[in-house]
This record gives C-alpha cells, structure tokens and sequence, in this order.
C-alpha cells in the first residue's frame, strides 16, 4: 500500500500543477461577440517583403451571464471578419483573446444574444 501511495500520490500532484499551469497560461473565458466594422486597417511588409493587412478590432463581448467586457483582437488576412457574424472568443485574464470561432446565431447564449441586440 505504501509503494502505491508513493508513486500515486506525486502523479497527482504533478497532474494537478500541469493542468493548473496549463488553464492559466492557454485557459480563458468564453465571451460572445457580434462584428459590426470591418475594424481598423493597417498594411506592411514582413521581414522578406511580402505584404500584409492587419485589421484592428475593438469588441463590445458577453459572457454567457451578460456581463460585459470590451476586447481588442488584432488579425492579419486578406480581408475582414464578415459584418454582422457572431463570434464566440477564448479570453485569457493575462494575454487578451486567445482564438475566436464562428458561431450561428442559436449557439450564443440567451443572455450574451439580448445584450449583442440592444
């Protein structure tokens, strides 16, 4: 019994500090979004000269209680997030919106969806 415990009582330490480590640094909040502007548009060049458009977005986003928070993402792509779509983000409290995904209209919750019509 106590050769178990030895080896089972670190595997869940280790376990619990890997998955704590993990939510804090790759973990976030879901937030819910709708796009009303194309955002804001800057161009460059990267270090081997090719192109880029950067568009710039300042977000009013819900939680799924309603709370409100206002979040800054910042993509490069060929044209802008389409106006009027639901966006569901992956907010960390340490380094902003993580990743952000489409979503319908019936996937964002009653309360975010009331406060995103207003």
């Amino acid at each position: 019994m106590k050769k178990i415990l030895a080896f089972l009582l670190p595997f869940i330490l280790l376990s619990a500090g890997a998955w704590f480590g993990y939510n804090y640094y790759f973990g976030g909040k879901d937030y819910y979004t709708r796009i009303t502007t194309t955002g804001k548009v800057n161009t460059g060049n990267f270090s081997n000269g090719e192109k880029y458009t950067e568009y710039d977005y300042k977000q009013t986003a819900y939680d799924k209680k309603g709370e409100k928070t206002v979040q800054e993402m910042r993509e490069i792509r060929d044209k802008p997030l389409r106006i009027n779509a639901y966006l569901k983000l992956k907010v960390n409290a340490r380094k902003g919106v993580l990743s952000w995904e489409e979503v319908s209209e019936k996937d964002v919750p009653k309360k975010a969806l009331e406060k995103l019509e207003d």
